[in-house]
Order: structure tokens, then C-alpha cells, then sequence
């Protein structure tokens, strides 16, 4: 058993914004139910540490901008008491991607100097763990449905993720030490399987076949709906490379970017993860919403002929629509880290059974227009019978 674990955890749910709309109007609907919010401007100065760290962390990453459009807002009234069992930092974002209609709501939390076990613990339940605040205890579960609630969105998520970044892993400071000796216990990390000791070693490498790391003393590996970041902030491997990053920047640039000297930050931004992290689950979630709603589709199907006309066009019309979005956000112009996500969640087999559903949704909509067409071709034959019947009987 591993002691003295450090980490940064989030529980992000993402939600399908029934109505359409603006950033703009959307950043109005959260400061009037939440005016204590602050706004997140990756161009503008921002005071809040947590911001600061995010736009720093997104300027050097991005030049200043996503590959996608999102406004985030810091939900600032939540705050837990100071108690033993509560979290060292606390924190809530709301995301807003006005190109997809989706809306995420992550909750970012600091411990120190936890068990092993408590770290799988987050994963099986952290997000039903209640946490004591001014106004009671809650979880991120219920706060999520009180946001929810404020905000006129469903009560139900699409797609919720976890991820655990570790900066402190007691006193290891190799990656590749950690994974040929603890494997196992990663993988418990990752999954939440308290039993990890017991697993076979075949199954951990399969679960930790996802990963990447562009440093020696990071990795991230990714399963299913979870991601575990391994950061060893206080190993020999960082200092020296900040050391590096000092030197060559003062040498080329005149100074170090402040990038690499930000250290910690609960909202995991260091490396990007957060926002690699994000795009590969703003993805999931946009063709999985076309999914679930097929569920919807087929129980009312057995209808009217012009209510099935309707149904088919709407969800076909939606299926476009999805598939245009994914299109114009460019996946193709991701790097390595997004690319091994979006593997890791088998996006591209989604995005295919989605194109798949708009095949058979066309030849859905041309059955149910032959069907009609040949009801009416029938009846109009029998009344062209009956008519003519009816001048034989007059001609009589």
C-alpha cells in the first residue's frame, strides 16, 4: 500500500442545452441565477488564481484559443468548510460550447496526503461523497442538479467522466518505476476495483494500453469514461526540467514563460489535460445525445403516416446536424494526446453507427413515402373503379 498520495481530482457531466442559443445570452442565464459567477476571458486579466492558471496554461498551449468555442464561468458561492474530511480546494466550472449546444459541469478538488484506497474511493463514489458547506453538506451529484435546476437544463447527464491527476506518489519519482511496480494499483485507480491486487496482469496492461506522455515524469492513461494523470511535480525528472525551460528561456526569449512556473492547479490544466480530456467527452457526449434519442424514436414509431414523416425528418434533420458539428471542429488538426482520447473512448465507431442510423433513417423516410404513395395510388384506383361503375349504372 501506497501512503502520502497527492492528487487533483474532477467529476465533469455533461448536458444537452434544449434550447438554442447565443454565448452571449447563455453568459446573461448564468449571472442572473448565479451573479456571483466570474466570467473567463483568456484575453483579459483575470484575478482569480484558478482563471489565471487556465488562461496561461491556454495561451501558451493554443495561442489564446481552443479549437472549439466554449465560455466558462466560475461558479464562486460553493465553498466547503474547512474540516478534516473536506477537500484543501474547491471548485466548480461551467462550460458552454456554442458550436455543439453542450454544456459541462466539472468539480475540481485538491487532497493531500491520502491512502491508496481513498483515491479508488473517489472513483467508486466521489461524486455521491458529501462534503460539509456553509449551507450543509452536499455532493457534486446534488450540486450538479441544483445548478441544473437554476440554469433550466435536464436533469439528466448525457456523458460524465472522471479524472485524477497525482503529483505526489509517495516517495516515487520514476513513471516507469511506478507502473513495473504498482500496475495493479493503477489500474484500481483507473477503473475504481478495490480488488486490484487479484487482477491479472494481462487485464492491467490491456486496461492501461491507453496512454501518453511527451515528458518523463508525466503520463496520462485512459479508460472507459475515466483518465488518470500521473504528474510527479517534486521528482528529480521536473526540477531539472524546469531548470531547462528557465535557461532556455531567458536565453532566447528574455525570460521564462510563466507557463512552466505556475505549479499546481486544481483544475488539472497543466499539459492541456483538462482540455484534451474535455474535447474527447464534448465529442462523446454530442453522438451519444444521437443515440439516446434513438431510443426515443423507435418507441413512438408505430404512428400516423404523417407523424412518422415528421419523426423521421426531425431525427434525421438532428443526425446532420451532429455530424456536421463533429465535421467543423477539425479533428483532424488535434495532437497525439486528443487523438489517443478520442481512441481510448472509440469515438470513430460512434461517429460510424451514427452514420450508419442516418442510412437507414433514408431508407426509413423513402419506405414511408412509397407506403403512402401506394395507399393513395390504391384508393384513388378504387374510386377511379367506383366511378366508373357508377357512369355504367347511370348509362343504364
Amino acid at each position: 500500500m501506497v501512503d502520502h498520495i497527492n492528487a487533483n481530482i474532477s467529476h465533469a457531466f455533461y448536458f444537452s442545452s434544449e434550447q438554442e442559443g447565443t454565448a452571449e445570452e447563455f453568459r446573461q442565464k448564468v449571472l442572473r441565477a448565479f451573479p456571483a459567477a466570474l466570467t473567463y476571458d483568456v484575453n483579459a486579466q483575470m484575478e482569480h488564481p484558478y482563471l489565471r492558471d487556465m488562461q496561461t496554461a491556454e495561451k501558451f498551449l493554443h495561442g489564446g484559443g481552443q479549437t472549439y468555442r466554449v465560455s466558462r464561468f466560475l461558479l464562486t458561492q460553493f465553498h466547503p468548510k474547512p474540516e478534516k474530511e473536506n477537500p484543501t480546494a474547491f471548485c466548480i466550472m461551467l462550460s458552454y460550447f456554442a458550436e455543439t449546444n453542450l454544456v459541462s459541469l466539472s468539480f475540481h478538488y485538491s487532497v493531500r496526503a491520502v491512502t491508496a484506497d481513498k483515491i479508488i474511493a473517489f472513483r467508486q463514489s466521489g461524486e455521491h461523497q458529501k462534503y460539509t458547506f456553509i449551507d450543509g453538506e452536499h455532493s457534486c451529484t446534488e450540486l450538479a442538479q441544483e445548478i441544473c435546476r437554476a440554469l433550466a437544463l435536464p436533469a439528466r447527464a448525457i456523458e460524465h467522466s472522471y479524472l485524477c491527476e497525482i503529483t505526489k506518489f509517495g516517495d516515487y519519482t520514476s513513471i516507469d518505476q511506478i507502473e513495473a511496480e504498482h500496475s495493479n494499483m493503477l489500474y484500481g485507480f483507473l477503473s475504481g476495483d478495490e480488488g486490484y491486487a487479484f487482477v491479472p496482469e494481462a487485464l492491467t496492461k490491456e486496461r492501461l494500453s491507453y496512454w501518453w506522455g511527451s515528458r518523463n515524469f508525466i503520463r496520462i492513461y485512459a479508460a472507459e469514461h475515466s483518465f488518470l494523470f500521473l504528474n510527479l511535480l517534486d521528482s528529480p525528472a521536473h526540477e531539472m526540467y524546469l531548470g531547462r525551460q528557465d535557461a532556455f528561456g531567458n536565453a532566447v526569449y528574455g525570460g521564462c514563460n510563466a507557463y512552466f512556473t505556475m505549479g499546481e492547479c486544481p483544475l488539472t490544466v497543466n499539459h492541456g489535460i483538462l482540455f484534451s480530456v474535455e474535447f474527447a467527452m464534448m465529442l462523446k457526449a454530442l453522438v451519444n445525445d444521437v443515440i439516446s434519442f434513438q431510443s426515443e424514436y423507435n418507441r413512438k414509431k408505430h404512428t400516423s403516416y404523417y407523424r412518422r414523416i415528421r419523426m423521421t425528418r426531425d431525427f434525421r434533420r438532428k443526425i446532420i446536424l451532429v455530424l456536421e458539428k463533429v465535421e467543423n471542429i477539425e479533428i483532424a488538426e488535434i495532437g497525439e494526446l486528443s487523438a489517443m482520447l478520442l481512441q481510448s473512448q472509440h469515438i470513430a465507431p460512434i461517429v460510424d453507427h451514427v452514420k450508419y442510423l442516418l442510412e437507414l433513417l433514408e431508407g426509413d423516410l423513402n419506405l414511408i413515402y412509397s407506403e403512402r404513395n401506394n395507399t393513395l395510388v390504391t384508393a384513388l384506383t378504387i374510386l377511379g373503379l367506383l366511378l366508373a361503375a357508377w357512369q355504367v349504372y347511370l348509362a343504364l
